[in-house]
């Protein structure tokens, strides 16, 4: 497996959640889509996540193995991709929500949940890595 290889993957689940949540706001609402905004927030709020967890991951792989803070990225890359799945779970099944209801809302809920089966990562111990290099240069350690 290459570096950061299942933050890679949780990302692409990412994507797949946005679009389905778009997607079937999209069918949903139609042209009135532009008069639902909390549904818009949330799909936003999971297009913003994507977006940063995406390039965090990819920052870190550009340097992985080529600088001194490689692993420091990564870890940066672990924690903010363990911390967006749960951000991007939640807008999503509040989204969904927000659309459908009984049958068809549990139906959905369970394709996300297949999506966000990720194991969780240690964040504590990452930040505290983060934190103690930080601490350590007496400067951020990008």
């Amino acid at each position: 497996d290459s570096p950061l290889a299942e933050e890679a993957r949780v990302v692409e689940h990412f994507k797949k959640a946005t679009l389905m949540a778009l997607g079937l706001a999209m069918q949903t609402y139609r042209e009135k889509l532009g008069d639902q905004q909390e549904v818009l927030m949330h799909i936003a709020d999971m297009v913003m996540d994507t977006y940063a967890a995406e390039s965090a991951l990819l920052r870190a792989r550009a340097v992985a193995g080529s600088t001194a803070t490689a692993d420091l990225q990564a870890d940066a890359a672990r924690v903010f991709v363990n911390d967006a799945a749960m951000r991007i779970e939640s807008s999503a099944k509040q989204a969904l929500a927000a659309m459908l209801d009984g049958d068809t809302l549990r139906t959905m809920i369970a394709a996300l949940k297949r999506l966000f089966r990720q194991m969780p990562v240690n964040t504590a111990a990452l930040r505290r890595t983060l934190a103690d290099a930080t601490v350590a240069r007496g400067a951020y350690p990008f």
